[in-house]
């Protein structure tokens, strides 16, 4: 399941529900009138973050934005279940895959991230949100952006950081990472 289409289009419903107009929920939420259009239109794969900043400009959370406010009381995702991922890389060279959305109103929002091998000369990944964030590498080699430090993780590792910092992962060498991302939003 594409999670950039169901995500514009939650984006697109709440924004109209609300009577924002475009220019008004793109400055809310800190972004440009062109990216949100672009995201209400899934012709783009925006960083976790950007979402989190949409989803607070409207009020909502990044779960309401991926499923429905419903009432449930337990949920199970299979391993062979279509999950929400991303098809496209986002600015910054990872793809997402939403592990927990069809559990609404939650307080965390796990995603299982994948970041290609980039260039030396790529942009450094510097998301900021307000919340937390857990990481635990599962796959390949990567570095952790966090303020002015760097940290190398390897599989096993994780890091607790507050989302305030500028921060982000990418993978090293020639082989991909695959990490848990727990972010919990304040």
């Amino acid at each position: 399941m594409d999670i950039e289409r169901m995500i514009g289009s939650q984006v697109r419903d709440f924004r109209k529900a609300r009577r924002l107009k475009l220019e008004e929920l793109a400055q809310a939420a800190g972004i440009s009138k062109a990216l949100l259009s672009k995201i209400e239109n899934a012709r783009v794969s925006s960083p976790i973050s950007t979402y989190i900043k949409i989803a607070k400009a409207l009020g909502v959370s990044i779960g309401d934005l991926i499923r429905g406010g419903q009432d449930v009381g337990c949920v199970i995702v299979r391993k062979d279940e279509g999950k929400l991922s991303s098809k496209k890389l986002t600015s910054h060279g990872y793809q997402f895959e939403s592990l927990g959305y069809k559990w609404p109103n939650k307080k965390y929002h796990p995603f299982l991230l994948t970041y290609l091998p980039q260039t030396e000369n790529a942009p450094l990944p510097n998301f900021v949100f307000d919340g937390e964030e857990f990481i635990f590498l599962l796959e390949g080699d990567m570095e952790m952006i966090y303020g002015e430090e760097r940290y190398r993780l390897a599989p096993g590792d994780c890091i607790f950081l507050n989302g305030n910092v500028p921060h982000g992962g990418r993978a090293l060498g020639d082989k991909k990472a695959v990490a848990l991302l727990i972010s919990v939003p304040s």
